[in-house]
């Protein structure tokens, strides 16, 4: 079985850049004989304040070359606060999870396919201690109660960590900790091999404790190093999944026609927009016209 997996689309009508990807992929789709397309999230340019963009995903989707699954990011519905205490960018908001799955489907499901679980988790309730988490998790624990052995990949917006997966500290782009350990514990009597997710926007394979852990990038666009850390690669691309008899092959896939936007030359957030210009304007200053550091209070 060959599925295409995406993320990070960022689709709106007037993020023609983004639309423009989104149809590179769907070109590569049908040329690749894939069985399947499974979004990771982030579909939206921003679902929360423009539930029409659901509509237009939609509608620049019409006939596409396989059946699509879809996961929501927080672009799509909003996002859990990063740990107690602490306040989410933009709080998750049910009645847009409600609107996406009018428009998508499920936000959380499983899927058998050559000897595998496809378990997609929808990592924007992970933390938010809603009834819609408590109704994730009690249907996650009754797949789990009937996996048959077989190997589990896992699929979600966010990743798990940062580093490790007993990283302690919140940090908004993962997985808050609590959550965490929670799947982690649930896993632990079942054989997880891969953990797949998109939103940082970069690319990143790594193997650890016997978990392949992949960060697929954005299909839309990079956010240069002046405005985000480099952890993996910033490259735009989709992932390709191979599964025959048990065995399982990821590849990165960079396709014909699926531009490396940069965030600073397609700014469809306002906070880009505002760092970009920061950044320019701090280049183009000579250096002798540097705001001096103030002297440290004694």
């Amino acid at each position: 079985m060959r599925i295409i997996l995406v993320s990070d689309t960022h689709l709106a009508p007037t993020a023609g850049a983004f639309n423009d990807n989104w149809q590179a992929v769907r070109a590569f789709v049908a040329a690749a004989n894939a069985d399947l397309t499974i979004h990771l999230g982030d579909v939206t340019v921003d679902g929360p304040k423009h539930p029409e963009q659901f509509a237009h995903v939609q509608a620049i989707s019409t006939g596409w070359p396989t059946p699509l699954r879809y996961l929501p990011g927080n672009h799509d519905i909003g996002d859990s606060p990063p740990g107690p205490g602490l306040p989410a960018q933009e709080p998750l908001r049910t009645d847009r999870l409600e609107d996406f799955r009018r428009a998508f489907g499920p936000d959380y499901w499983m899927v058998e396919a050559e000897g595998w679980r496809l378990i997609g988790l929808n990592a924007q309730l992970l933390g938010t201690d809603t009834t819609e988490e408590a109704a994730q998790w009690s249907w996650l624990e009754g797949q789990l109660a009937r996996s048959h052995g077989m190997p589990a990949l896992v699929l979600l917006h966010k990743p798990l960590f940062q580093t490790l997966p007993d990283d302690e500290e919140p940090k908004r782009r993962y997985v808050p900790v609590a959550p965490r350990r929670r799947l982690y514990e649930l896993f632990a009597r079942e054989d997880l091999r891969t953990v797949i997710s998109g939103h940082v926007h970069q690319y990143l394979d790594r193997n650890i404790d016997g978990v392949r852990y992949v960060w697929l990038p954005s299909a839309a666009y990079f956010m240069p190093d002046e405005v985000q850390d480099r952890i993996g690669e910033k490259v735009t691309g989709l992932g390709v999944l191979e599964l025959a008899g048990g065995a399982m092959q990821f590849h990165l896939v960079c396709p014909e026609g699926l531009l490396r936007h940069s965030s600073f030359d397609h700014p469809v957030y306002p906070k880009m927009v505002e760092a970009a210009r920061a950044y320019r304007a701090a280049a183009a200053r000579p250096v002798g016209q540097l705001t001096p550091v103030p002297p440290r209070p004694q």
